[in-house]
């Protein structure tokens, strides 16, 4: 009896030592360990002057070309109101008419799948804020919902164009539910509600595609992504109203350059709240903005309103793209929290990027990985991290050079003195990003904010955190140049999965979550 005692102990601690050695190798970190810690961000000067200098030569200096910068300006124009625009009828179509299994219906028949948890193992099941995993019932009536007969030979019909009167939330499927994987498993949880796609700003052009069963929501194609909104945020414009809102963008665009800025009509009345990012035909006068602003009337259809906006909250596009100007619109979206697929109207990387460019008249897509298409880009992915942090600090263009490590995107903004080792030269970066792991990715050390960061090989507060140098990739695009022949940007090429999924990767006909940091 007692050999046979000593035999289950060894046994029991083998298999033990084994579950433990997995885990160790996988992201299931479950609940034994604490798979969330706060890195030290309090550490790295957070103070904006100090990494972008007032006393610089080349502070009020344009890193842009005036001719760049009118290219740049004309691609950001043509997606909101030219040949890639919602209210082209002509683009339209192209979305409408592809072919399966890359059309529409085909893309939202597999989101249903995709969502679906029957017979999905422990880590691959989605949860609601309840931790209990949604059950078939609960994507059966959203597919009810959803109609998908109604996605049958689709065609373009003029009065389906729409316009944003409200900031909104656009999700993968009409649902207010969110859908969180095992908040054990480390970089999973909370914030990382899946089917959060982006926020749709007020005043952004769209076309409806679809329309739920209950009327609650709407599947709608915006110059950046195809998602579903609330129904009630979105106006339907007519011949008249697109006309008049591309013409008197075409002469003079406006961007918020303030987050969170209220935009109130001529009596002071409030109308919304806009957001670095957001967009609006204007007029200009000595001491503030006259804004275009689109509201429903008793049918719901679009008219135009206008409303009031000083001029340190707004600037015409596109603001000159000076270091003081870059620093000024970083100074009011610093330290706001990192928002995955922009929930609660904040911003994840992507988003914290693109808004970032918009006032300076630059269009990025919404996916980080195609961001880096947006620029001539140089691929470093194959370089050790020394070397690619060396290639960064010598080659790189101040504020013009994004790059993109798989799954994330940040700005370079120039090399500064590091703090730690005085007499080293360090590549300092503005990002918003959720945290830091070890390989493997078993804990984060959370930031979960927008900030200024410094790219380094190490970090002395934790020296198994993986520097951002030594990713899997390192693409770098500048957005000086022009991206070359075949990418994204140029070829115009539409991709209704990526337009569809932001934030989630296709490859060999599955969906792959493409993982935060």
């Amino acid at each position: 009896m007692h050999h046979i005692k000593k035999l289950v102990k060894s046994i029991f601690i083998s298999i033990t030592f084994m579950f433990i050695t997995l885990c160790a190798y996988t992201e299931c970190a479950y609940a034994d360990q604490d798979v969330i810690s706060l890195f030290p961000i309090e550490n790295y000067d957070q103070t904006i002057s100090t990494w972008i200098k007032p006393n610089d030569p080349h502070y009020d200096k344009s890193l842009l070309t005036q001719e760049m910068q009118q290219k740049r300006l004309d691609i950001f124009y043509d997606h909101y109101f030219g040949s890639l625009s919602p209210w082209n009828a002509e683009y339209v179509t192209t979305v409408l008419k592809q072919s399966s299994p890359n059309d529409l219906k085909s893309i939202e028949i597999n989101l249903l799948d995709y969502f679906n948890n029957t017979g999905k193992s422990h880590d691959e099941i989605g949860y609601g804020e309840n931790f209990r995993p949604h059950d078939i019932n609960w994507i059966k009536k959203i597919e009810t919902n959803v109609n998908i007969s109604q996605f049958n030979d689709l065609t373009y019909h003029a009065d389906q164009r729409g316009i944003a009167i409200e900031n909104l939330s656009a999700r993968a499927l009409p649902t207010d539910d969110v859908y969180f994987y095992n908040h054990k498993i480390a970089g999973e949880g909370y914030p990382f509600d899946i089917l959060q796609i982006s926020a749709l700003w007020a005043g952004t052009p769209v076309y409806i595609v679809g329309e739920t069963r209950d009327h609650a929501w709407l599947l709608v194609i915006t110059p950046d992504y195809i998602g579903w909104v609330k129904s009630r945020g979105i106006a339907r414009t007519d011949n008249y109203f697109v006309d008049s809102w591309s013409s008197a963008a075409k002469h003079k665009l406006v961007a918020i350059t303030q987050t969170k800025t209220s935009i109130v009509d001529d009596k002071n009345k409030f109308l919304f709240s806009a957001y670095v990012g957001a967009v609006f035909p204007g007029i200009t006068d000595a001491n503030s903005i006259k804004i275009m602003v689109p509201i429903a009337d008793t049918t719901h259809h679009a008219v135009i309103e206008y409303g009031i906006v000083s001029n340190e909250n707004a600037a015409v596009m596109p603001l000159s793209a000076t270091p003081h100007h870059f620093a000024t619109i970083m100074s009011t979206m610093i330290n706001r929290p990192y928002g995955w697929g922009g929930i609660y109207f904040y911003n994840d990387c992507s988003a914290e990027l693109k808004s970032l460019f918009t006032p300076f008249g630059i269009w990025l897509p919404r996916h980080s990985s195609n961001q880096v298409t947006a620029g001539k880009m140089v691929d470093l992915s194959s370089s050790p991290a020394k070397k690619r942090l060396s290639y960064l600090m010598n080659n790189g263009q101040p504020f013009l050079t994004i790059i993109y490590i798989g799954g994330h995107v940040f700005l370079y903004i120039g090399n500064d003195f590091n703090p730690k080792e005085p007499n080293t030269l360090m590549a300092m970066t503005y990002q918003n990003m959720w945290g830091l792991s070890p390989n493997p990715r078993v804990r984060r050390a959370v930031i979960g904010q927008s900030v200024l960061f410094p790219l380094l090989l190490s970090y002395p507060e934790d020296t198994s955190l993986t520097s951002l140098a030594d990713k899997k990739y390192f693409q770098i695009a500048y957005l000086n140049q022009l991206p070359d022949s075949g990418s994204l940007l140029n070829e115009k090429i539409i991709n209704i999965r990526s337009l569809m999924y932001p934030e989630i990767l296709i490859h060999a006909g599955l969906l792959l979550i493409q993982r935060p940091l």
